[in-house]
């Protein structure tokens, strides 16, 4: 298990210095590895991300989630530099080294369905794209955001006001 201390950057004002000084100890988030969302990964991709196949993804949880507007992320994916890609070397199989990160919050993991982890893992591995360059055959591997980001008081008063909303819409219909 690793632990990471996170360091605080922001000016140090005059209320910032008091509240830093009533918190002496510094946060500490612990990672580990992730077997078991690597387990459902690979079921994943077996089945509905096959372009995902050859790409090289390290699979790690953390103890804390972190937040996103005050509230607690499951977890996210990074595309890896190349100074992570070979600091990450040995996490993977095979000689390929890994291209993504793909961490969970065991914070808001355990607290979930089982069918709500599996969905938390679709999403990530959702977000992983591979291109094949066409000058040299190598994939080039990416991030892609969500189609939809929106408010739901906005569809509320709207409805499906744009193609993606409604591509969302037809999809969730069929559930």
């Amino acid at each position: 298990m690793t632990v990471v201390q996170i360091a605080d950057k922001r000016e140090k004002g005059p209320v910032t210095r008091e509240k830093k000084e009533r918190a002496e100890t510094p946060k500490e988030v612990l990672y580990d590895d992730f077997p078991s969302g690597e387990e459902v990964a690979r079921k994943l991709i077996k089945q509905y991300h096959t372009h995902l196949a050859t790409a090289g993804i390290v699979f790690a949880c953390r103890d804390k989630a972190q937040k996103r507007s005050g509230v607690p992320s499951p977890g996210y994916v990074k595309k890896l530099s190349p100074e992570l890609r070979y600091a990450f070397a040995d996490k993977v199989k095979g000689d390929e080294l890994p291209h993504f990160l793909l961490v969970i919050a065991l914070e808001v993991w355990n607290g979930m369905a089982p069918n709500q982890r599996t969905a938390v893992i679709d999403h990530l591995l959702t977000r992983m794209v591979g291109e094949e360059d066409e000058k040299n055959g190598q994939m080039k591997w990416k991030l892609r955001p969500p189609e939809v980001q929106e408010f739901a008081e906005v569809a509320e008063r709207n409805g499906k006001w744009n193609p993606e909303l409604e591509h969302m819409a037809d999809s969730l219909e069929g559930k």
